[in-house]
């Protein structure tokens, strides 16, 4: 109320954090008023509101929400309607939520937010679906990214860390959490100053999650998902969105997976897709051994299968008729398909990245990156890393290498040291020669290993 009656002081909003993730799909029940607003108080609080953007009906529901001032409601009231609400949780949800809109849409300078995700699941969100729920603080994110023209609130947003700490199905923060990351980038991905997002412990959910996103659609241009446990499909689907990318981090491991296995990870298909950002990539930090079996034209280990590269991660993985059935354009796995397939004559290798100026690798993926994509498998071995290095590059952390554990490993990166020491590459520094640098691990058994479990508190918010 104090920036409702002294719009001023909104300007000195430059971060705002919302942290209730919703746990229904329940929509919220009309109740009576609890706060006692003067008229000129209330008049200032409707105007705030529809500045907002909440109009009609919505404007209405809105004020009811705002002139709650206990989050916990009696169980047993009775609506107007003769509805019984029961539902303990939803309704805090809506009033926070309102109320976090109003003052993001009276923080014009606002710059950083963290949240949680704002709606149950993306069938929310669906204008005419019969679940669609009108979550406030959606309502506000949808109404400045589908259009900024006039509209005050959000413009000068640029970036979203989507605080990733609950889990729908076993609130266990041992686990990785099921947050719908490409409902929500389509929240905020279109605002005129949008950068960056972040999130971390993160697994996608095939059954409530969305899966496909539009291309070069977003104006998200860092990418940072880390101690995440995702396939190669979904972190190329969000890629995708970016019109330019300049920065991307995915690291694996820190967590379990609560239902068991892990995804697959191409390297082949990543690459291919990276390349469309060879010009801008400034920044590349790529953990997903735990994730990957081998890596084109590698040796197979012992008693493993071949990879069929084209297929697994590939556009061999999904399988359709030329022309398809009717509505097969709306089909994730066809759209994914047909991604793929648009990509896969692709050739990429590491020194065409000419913006490069950081990477974090392992040694195995170093090497293959180096080498390309499309090279002889027969020629692979004759291509070094001292030939591979983008000339922009500056810093170089190698995970995962040990040395006189593979001698190729080891003829490898004694070539590029040699050229580093003699001063003849940009590069001014490099990790993970002398001490051992791990790759990240999903933890097996989170009840004897906890000690290996990341925890979101390294970035200041609480698992509980």
């Amino acid at each position: 109320m104090n920036i409702v009656k002294r719009p001023c002081l909104g300007h000195f909003v430059k971060r705002i954090e919302y942290l209730h993730k919703p746990r229904t799909g329940d929509d919220y029940p009309e109740l009576p008023y609890q706060r006692d607003l003067s008229a000129d108080d209330m008049r200032l609080l409707r105007r705030a509101v529809q500045n907002a953007g909440f109009q009609g009906d919505k404007e209405e529901k809105i004020i009811n929400m705002l002139m709650q001032n206990k989050l916990s409601q009696d169980l047993g009231y009775i609506t107007p309607e003769g509805c019984r609400v029961w539902e303990f949780g939803i309704t805090p949800i809506f009033i926070t939520q309102a109320i976090a809109a109003i003052i993001v849409s009276m923080s014009p300078n606002l710059e950083t937010m963290a949240l949680t995700q704002p709606f149950y699941h993306y069938h929310n969100l669906e204008e005419g679906e019969e679940l669609a729920k009108e979550f406030p603080l959606v309502q506000v994110f949808r109404h400045a990214n589908s259009s900024s023209e006039g509209t005050r609130f959000l413009q000068k947003l640029r970036d979203v860390y989507l605080i990733n700490k609950e889990n729908h199905y076993a609130n266990d923060e041992r686990f990785y959490a099921r947050t719908d990351l490409i409902a929500c980038l389509e929240l905020f991905n279109k605002l005129p100053s949008i950068e960056s997002f972040g999130i971390d412990v993160l697994e996608s959910d095939e059954d409530n999650g969305k899966q496909t996103c539009e291309e070069t659609s977003s104006n998200i241009s860092k990418i940072k998902i880390n101690h995440s446990c995702l396939g190669s499909n979904y972190l190329l689907c969000v890629m995708a969105s970016s019109k330019t990318l300049t920065e991307l981090q995915y690291t694996t491991g820190g967590r379990a997976s609560l239902h068991g296995g892990i995804p697959f990870f191409n390297p082949k298909a990543f690459i291919k897709a990276l390349s469309a950002h060879q010009k801008t990539l400034k920044v590349l930090d790529i953990d997903t051994e735990e994730l990957t079996r081998s890596y084109p034209g590698q040796a197979q280990s012992r008693g493993s299968f071949p990879v069929d590269w084209d297929e697994y991660g590939g556009p061999g993985e999904f399988q359709f008729d030329a022309y398809g059935p009717d509505g097969l354009e709306d089909n994730p796995e066809f759209k994914m398909h047909q991604y793929l397939t648009s990509i896969w004559d692709r050739n990429a290798s590491l020194k065409d990245f000419v913006a490069l100026k950081e990477l974090s690798i392992s040694i195995e993926f170093l090497v293959y990156f180096a080498q390309g994509v499309e090279i002889d498998d027969a020629k692979r071995a004759s291509v070094m890393l001292t030939d591979g290095m983008p000339d922009s590059l500056e810093y170089l952390s190698i995970r995962g290498f040990e040395k006189g554990a593979n001698e190729a490993h080891d003829m490898q990166v004694a070539g590029l040291m040699a050229r580093f020491e003699s001063g003849s590459l940009r590069l001014k520094e490099i990790k993970g020669v002398d001490e051992i640098i791990p790759n990240g691990c999903n933890v097996e058994n989170p009840d004897k290993d906890s000690h290996l479990l990341w925890s979101l508190e390294e970035v200041g918010y609480s698992d509980d």
